[in-house]
C-alpha cells in the first residue's frame, strides 16, 4: 500500500497568551463553580504579571480562596512566555491528582508526574506545565535537575519545610537496618561514656526509651572513616527507603547532624542547603503560593531567601465561619481531652495530633490508620455518614473536608515536631522563638482542614495545655492571620464563660444549627475584636534564618571559611534573640572552623556552646582523662568551660564580659543576662524562660538532683516601692511553671532586688525570699577568683578534680553557694 503524503500539512504554531487574565478569558471552563475570577484572584494575577520577571515572588491567598486556579494560570503563562519547561509542585500525590482534576475543569491541560511516570508528552513538548510533588522535585535522584527548567510554581509553600528536609534526611531504622544501627550506636558509645552519660546512652537498648541524642560534629569528624564504612556496608544506596536521600548526603555525612533514638538513627543537615539546588539559581524563576507567608524567617529557613516581592490581596475569601472551643478554659474539673470526647461522641469528627504517642490519649475513641493506608482512610471518612472519627498524627496538610463532609475538628496538643531534629531543637534546646513561626503555620493549616470558603462553617475544639499556653501568648498569636486571631479570642471568651460541659455542647449546637444569636455575636466579634501585630523581633528572626541558609549553602560546597563567616557575622544577633539560639549557632560555627583546621578556636566555640546550653553535647578530647567517678556534675560542667591548649589551662572566654552587668550597671535585660551567665559559669543549666519562651521566670538555675532557683529580677524597683500582689502572684505562677516544664520538683522562689517589704494585700508565703543584687555580684567575684586560681594551678588531665576541690573549698558548690548569700523572708521585711 502506498502512503498518501498529501494528507500531511504544515502546522502553524499558535502564540500562547502570556497575560494571565487574558489567558483565563480564553479558557473553555467546564467547572460549574467557576464563572469568573474572584476579585482577589484577579488582583493577585495582575500584580504577579507586573513582577513576573523577579526571581522569587510569593502570593498569599487563604485556604479556599482559589490558589490553585491562580497557580495554574501563572504556570501556563510562564510556559507560553518562555516556551520552556515549567513545574507546578504539590505536597502529595493525592493533591497532584486533585490539581490535575481541577485543571481539567478550568480548561487547562497539564502533564502529571509521579511514581516515575508522566501522564502525557505535552510537558516535554513545552506546551503545558508538569504537576508533580515536592518529593519528586527535591529527592536526590530526581529526574528534573537534568532538564532545562524555566520556572517552578510551589503550591502550599507553607508546608514545604519538612517536606524538603525529608529529602535530605536518611533514617536508619533499628529493625530495618539492625547491623548499621548497632554499629553506629556502638561507635559513639565511648564518647558518651567519657562525658558521663553511660547510663542514659545505654537506655537506648529499651525500645520504649524516649531519649534523643545528638552526636556532636567533632565526634562525627573523628570517627568519620569508620562511620562511612558502616553506612556503606548497610546498603543505603540500594534500599528504596534511603536511596533517594542518600544521594544528597553520601559525600557530606560529616557535615550533618546525627541523631540517635531507641528506634532509629537520623542523618540530616543542621540547616537544609536548599540554595545549592538548581531550582534556586538564576535565571530560573520561582512563584510561591501559600495560605500564610507572613513570617519571613520561616520562608527563608525553607527556601533560603526572602522573597523579592509578596502579593497579598485583601480578601475575605476563605475566611470561613468557625466556632472555637477550649474546654480547659471552661469552669469544669474534667480533663479537656475527656470533655472533647464527650462533645463529639455522636458527631463525625476529624482529630489531629502531633505524634503517634499523643494519639494514645484517644485510644478509647479511635485509633490512627496504618501509616501506609492513610489515603484510603481519608477517602472513606470523606464519604462516610453517621458519626465516624478519623485520627491523624502529624498530618496538617493535604486533607480537605469542606462543607458537610465534616463540620467538627479537634486539634490536640501543640504541633511541634515533624522530625527528630525539630524535636531536639524544641524539647532539648528550647529554640521557641525560632520555632514559633513554623508552629503558627501548622496551626493555620490545621484550621483549614474542615472549611474552605466564606459560606462554610464548622466547630474547632482545642485541647492540650501546651497548645492553649502557646495561643495565650500575644507574641505567638501575632503570627496568625487577623481573622483567625479574632475567632480564637471569641472562642476563649465563650469557653471561659461556660459553666459546664452542657453549656459547651449547647454552644456547639447553636453554631451547627445556624442560631441567630450565635451568628450575631460572631459577626460583631469579627468586626470589632482587636488583633496583635507582628513585632520587630520578626526582622531579627528573618536575618538569622538567612544567615543559616547562607551557611548551609557554603558548608555544603565545602567553603568552610565562608560558612564560618555567615554565622560569625550574626552571632551577636543570635544571642540577642535567645541564649539557646546563640549556642546552636556557636556549635556549627565551631564545626566550620574545625574543618578549616583552626582547632583552637573551634574548641573554644564547642565549649561555649555547651556552656550556654548543657543539652548541646560537651566537648571531649581523647587526650583528656575521663573525669573521676564521684565528682559532682557541677564541677565537671565548670571544668568543661575552661580552655585547654598546649598543656595550659585558661579561664573561660567571655567570663568577664558576660558578668560585667551583675553590678547593676546595665539595663534590666543585661542584668538578667549576667545572672544567667553566672549560673552557667557555676556549672548550672541556666536559662531565661521569660525572654526565650515569653513565660516562666526571668532567670532559672537548674542542677539535676538539687532544688532549682526561680528568680524574678526586680532591680528597677525604687527604694519606696514594695512588692505588690501582682509581683507575688507572678512568682507563684512561675514556680508552678518550673514544676510543670522541668524535672525540678523542689523550687526556690526568689526576688532579686531591694530589701523592701510587701504591700498589705500581697500576702507572700513564707518560702518567698529576697536577695539584693549585690550578693550575686559578690558571688560572681568569688567565682571569678576561683576560676582564675584554677587556671593558674591546674593541668588539663587533672582539671575536673582541681575544679571540684576548689569549688568545695570556697563553698561554690550548689546549693552551698546559694546558702552563703544573705537572704530575707519577704513577709518579714
Amino acid at each position: 500500500m502506498v502512503f498518501d503524503f498529501s494528507r500531511i500539512k504544515p502546522k502553524r504554531e499558535e502564540e500562547g497568551v502570556v497575560d494571565p487574565i487574558e489567558l483565563f478569558q480564553k479558557l473553555k471552563v467546564s467547572d460549574p463553580n467557576i464563572n469568573d475570577l474572584w476579585l482577589a484572584q484577579g488582583d493577585a494575577l495582575r500584580q504577579w504579571h507586573l513582577h513576573r520577571n523577579k526571581g522569587d515572588v510569593g502570593i498569599v491567598l487563604n485556604t479556599g480562596a482559589g490558589k490553585t486556579l491562580v497557580g495554574l494560570l501563572i504556570a501556563q503563562s510562564l510556559v507560553n512566555e518562555t516556551k520552556g519547561k515549567v513545574l507546578y509542585t504539590c505536597s502529595s500525590i493525592q493533591l497532584i491528582e486533585q490539581t490535575a482534576e481541577k485543571a481539567c475543569g478550568y480548561g487547562l491541560d497539564v502533564t502529571t508526574y509521579y511514581r516515575g511516570k508522566y501522564s502525557n508528552d505535552l510537558y516535554h513538548m513545552n506546551k503545558v506545565p508538569c504537576v508533580t510533588s515536592y518529593h519528586a522535585l527535591f529527592n536526590g535522584r530526581s529526574v528534573f535537575p537534568r532538564e532545562e527548567i524555566a520556572a517552578v510554581v510551589l503550591d502550599d509553600a507553607h508546608v514545604a519545610e519538612h517536606l524538603i528536609r525529608d529529602q535530605f534526611s536518611v533514617h536508619i531504622g533499628r529493625t530495618d537496618f539492625p547491623d548499621a544501627y548497632n554499629g553506629v550506636t556502638d561507635l559513639f558509645k565511648e564518647y558518651h561514656k567519657s562525658v558521663g552519660l553511660t547510663g542514659s546512652y545505654e537506655e537506648l537498648a529499651d525500645a520504649s526509651c524516649r531519649r534523643l541524642f545528638l552526636v556532636p560534629p567533632f565526634e562525627v569528624k573523628r570517627q568519620f572513616s569508620e562511620l562511612h564504612r558502616i553506612l556503606r556496608d548497610a546498603g543505603l544506596p540500594d534500599d528504596e527507603s534511603t536511596s533517594f536521600a542518600w544521594e544528597h548526603l553520601k559525600d557530606r555525612v560529616d557535615l550533618c547532624c546525627i541523631l540517635v533514638s531507641s528506634s532509629m538513627i537520623t542523618i540530616t543537615p543542621p540547616f537544609v542547603p536548599v540554595r545549592t539546588l538548581k531550582y534556586f539559581q538564576s535565571p530560573l524563576r520561582r512563584v510561591y503560593l501559600s495560605a500564610t507567608l507572613s513570617a519571613s524567617d520561616a520562608f527563608a529557613r525553607t527556601f533560603g531567601c526572602i522573597p523579592d516581592h509578596i502579593i497579598a490581596p485583601s480578601t475575605t475569601a476563605g475566611e470561613c465561619e468557625r466556632l472555637v472551643l477550649c474546654p480547659s478554659k471552661a469552669k469544669t474539673v474534667e480533663k479537656d481531652v475527656d470533655i472533647a470526647k464527650g462533645l463529639v461522641e455522636k458527631e463525625k469528627t476529624l482529630i489531629l495530633v502531633p505524634t503517634y504517642a499523643r494519639a494514645a490519649e484517644w485510644a478509647d475513641l479511635v485509633q490512627p490508620p496504618p501509616r501506609n493506608a492513610v489515603s484510603e482512610h481519608v477517602t472513606a471518612f470523606k464519604h462516610a455518614s453517621g458519626s465516624p472519627k478519623l485520627l491523624l498524627a502529624a498530618r496538617y496538610d493535604g486533607i480537605d473536608f469542606p462543607g458537610d463532609t465534616c463540620r467538627i475538628m479537634i486539634i490536640d496538643d501543640l504541633p511541634t515536631s515533624m522530625g527528630p531534629l525539630e524535636r531536639f531543637i524544641w524539647d532539648q534546646l528550647g529554640l521557641f522563638n525560632s520555632m514559633s513561626t513554623a508552629i503558627a503555620s501548622r496551626i493555620v493549616q490545621s484550621f483549614g482542614r474542615i472549611s474552605r470558603g466564606m459560606s462554610d462553617h464548622g466547630v474547632v475544639i482545642l485541647t492540650g495545655p501546651k497548645l492553649i499556653e502557646w495561643l495565650l501568648n500575644p507574641r505567638n498569636r501575632a503570627f496568625l492571620p487577623a481573622f483567625l486571631q479574632r475567632q480564637i479570642a471569641l472562642g476563649m471568651e465563650i469557653s471561659d464563660r461556660s459553666e459546664s460541659i452542657d453549656v459547651l455542647a449547647s454552644v456547639m449546637a447553636q453554631c451547627l444549627d445556624r442560631d441567630k444569636n450565635w451568628l450575631g455575636a460572631y459577626g460583631d466579634m469579627m468586626e470589632n475584636q482587636g488583633v496583635v501585630d507582628p513585632q520587630l523581633e520578626s526582622e531579627l528572626l528573618a536575618r538569622l534564618a538567612v544567615a543559616e541558609a547562607e551557611y548551609a549553602c557554603q558548608i555544603w560546597r565545602r567553603n568552610y571559611e565562608s560558612a564560618a563567616k555567615c554565622l560569625n557575622t550574626t552571632l551577636e544577633d543570635a544571642f540577642d534573640l535567645s541564649n539557646s539560639t546563640g549556642a546552636w549557632h556557636t556549635l556549627w560555627l565551631g564545626h566550620a572552623l574545625d574543618l578549616t583546621g583552626d582547632n583552637v578556636t573551634a574548641i573554644d566555640m564547642y565549649r561555649r556552646a555547651h556552656g550556654c546550653n548543657v543539652n548541646i553535647p560537651a566537648y571531649w578530647s581523647h587526650d583528656q582523662k575521663e573525669p573521676a567517678k564521684g565528682l559532682p556534675m557541677q564541677a565537671i560542667e565548670v571544668a568543661r568551660q575552661f580552655s585547654t591548649h598546649d598543656a595550659a589551662v585558661s579561664v573561660p572566654k567571655g567570663l568577664h564580659q558576660e558578668l560585667r552587668h551583675i553590678d547593676g550597671s546595665g539595663s534590666f535585660a543585661q542584668v538578667e543576662e549576667s545572672l544567667r551567665a553566672l549560673g552557667q559559669y557555676l556549672g548550672m543549666n541556666s536559662s531565661r524562660p521569660g525572654k526565650e519562651r515569653e513565660t516562666g521566670p526571668d532567670v532559672l538555675w537548674e542542677l539535676s538532683g538539687f532544688p532549682a532557683l526561680c528568680m524574678e529580677v526586680k532591680t528597677g524597683k525604687k527604694s519606696r516601692s514594695n512588692y505588690r500582689k501582682k509581683d507575688v502572684g507572678q512568682l507563684h505562677d512561675h514556680v508552678q511553671w518550673v514544676k510543670d516544664n522541668t524535672d525540678s520538683d523542689c523550687v526556690i522562689p526568689l526576688f532579686v532586688g531591694l530589701l523592701v517589704g510587701p504591700t498589705s494585700t500581697a500576702n507572700p508565703p513564707p518560702e518567698f525570699r529576697v536577695i539584693a543584687l549585690e550578693q550575686f555580684h559578690q558571688l560572681a567575684e568569688c567565682l571569678i577568683a576561683a576560676l582564675t586560681d584554677i587556671a593558674a594551678n591546674a593541668f588539663p588531665l587533672t582539671l575536673p578534680i582541681t575544679v571540684s576541690e576548689m569549688l568545695q573549698e570556697r563553698s561554690l558548690l550548689w546549693p552551698a553557694c546559694f546558702d552563703s548569700l544573705e537572704s530575707s523572708c519577704l513577709r518579714d521585711l
